[in-house]
């Protein structure tokens, strides 16, 4: 198991990479229960900013054995949920941002061989002028020790 939890991993990552020259740094956020939905205030006068939650997917680790079940692939998959107030282009800059940073760190964690940026999924909510969207990664260790 990675010495680091994989959401800490991520959020490290986002915040030393992030270029603020293009958009200002969001608020990082790991949730103490993983299951508890969370409701911010985004407003100017309460919370300004951006805020990305991070926190393990629905099924935060997979182990894939290999031959005799003494090496295998362990992949951690992560959920990023992006919120503005903006607009709409600022979600999907969130996104690239967080794209980019995939692509250019992708073999740079210690604790993981690989970061893969999979998918973004957009939940607009203009009736509120609050965007959403979900980011999901996977933190990749390939052929392993799986015996401890």
């Amino acid at each position: 198991m990675p010495a680091v939890l994989p959401t800490t991993d991520v959020r490290n990552m986002l915040s030393t990479t992030w270029n603020v020259s293009s958009i200002t740094l969001p608020v990082f956020v790991i949730p103490n229960d993983p299951n508890t939905p969370i409701r911010q205030d985004l407003r100017a006068n309460a919370n300004p900013g951006d805020r990305i939650i991070i926190r393990p997917d629905a099924a935060s680790e997979e182990e894939i054995p290999i031959g005799t079940w003494i090496y295998g692939n362990r992949i951690y998959k992560i959920v990023l949920e992006l919120r503005t107030n903006v607009n709409r282009q600022r979600l999907w800059d969130l996104k690239d941002e967080i794209r980019r940073i995939c692509h250019n760190q992708m073999h740079l964690l210690t604790n993981f061989q690989r970061v893969q940026y999979k998918n973004f999924v957009e939940m607009v909510e203009e009736q509120q002028n609050i965007w959403t969207g979900r980011v999901q990664l996977e933190l990749v260790n390939s052929a392993v020790l799986l015996e401890i």
